[in-house]
């Protein structure tokens, strides 16, 4: 009888230490799937001009994962709509500040647009009043802005405000000539520049070649800087290609997290 309950209680704990190995397997075999997987790179996308929709389109980027930055162009029909529903999400929000462009055309009516005459307090007077519309926003990007990132002095008065503001400024780098990134680093805002456009191009074979593209240059650079657009074929591409480069090991980052 006593051999019996020993026995027994042997098998008892045999089955117990089986488990424990059993699931303690498990939980590395997590870990590793997750935790552990080497960062082969590190990317940000940053999405610009929101608000002048609030369409399915428009709806459908912010189901895309959080870890992307929305870019809000300031006084359009849908800027503070669209800017209170991303952050809803959690998403990053960022203020896509209009700039004077080579192109008139481009220059379309805003109230908020920078120009190459604009005095600090000027240029100072719309930045605050862009973010109290986009009062998440913790930056700017500039939109358009061929001619004014040219332009050293406005390029300092707009460093000068976004210094006194706390706000960080990426250079969509729309000139070769930009001096926004230099004047930034020079006057103590935190920035970095754009590396890629994903859609200069609206068709899904050249969006996910410059996806790629921005990729490859992730495993060289310490983070790799792309800029897409509220677009159809963008927004498509993304939805599939985001996960499975998250699976494959690359770490996307929000804007505030890459700037120095």
């Amino acid at each position: 009888m006593v051999f019996i309950t020993i026995s027994k209680y042997k098998y008892i704990f045999i089955t117990i230490a089986l488990c424990c190995i059993i699931l303690l397997i498990i939980n590395q075999q997590k870990s590793i799937s997750h935790s552990d997987i080497p960062i082969k790179g590190k990317i940000c996308i940053i999405i610009d001009d929101f608000g002048n929709s609030e369409n399915d389109l428009h709806r459908n980027f912010l189901t895309l994962p959080n870890d992307i930055t929305i870019s809000i162009i300031p006084g359009e029909s849908y800027s503070e709509d669209i800017s209170y529903m991303a952050y809803k999400y959690g998403f990053e929000i960022m203020v896509h500040m209009p700039m004077e462009a080579y192109d008139e055309k481009a220059n379309f009516l805003n109230s908020y647009l920078l120009t190459s005459n604009l005095d600090y307090n000027q240029v100072y007077d719309k930045l605050e009043n862009a973010f109290l519309e986009i009062p998440h926003a913790l930056g700017i990007n500039n939109h358009q802005g061929s001619k004014a990132t040219e332009n050293v002095q406005l390029m300092k008065n707009v460093a000068r405000s976004l210094k006194s503001m706390d706000k960080y400024f990426i250079d969509s780098y729309t000139s070769p000539n930009s001096k926004g990134f230099i004047t930034m680093r020079q006057n103590g805002v935190k920035t970095d520049v754009r590396q890629i456009f994903l859609d200069n191009i609206d068709h899904p074979d050249s969006i996910k070649k410059n996806l790629d593209k921005l990729v490859e240059l992730s495993h060289s650079m310490d983070i790799a800087i792309a800029i897409g657009h509220v677009k159809e074929n963008t927004y498509q591409v993304l939805d599939k290609e985001i996960p499975i480069l998250k699976k494959k090991g690359y770490q996307f980052l929000r804007a505030s997290e890459i700037v120095k």
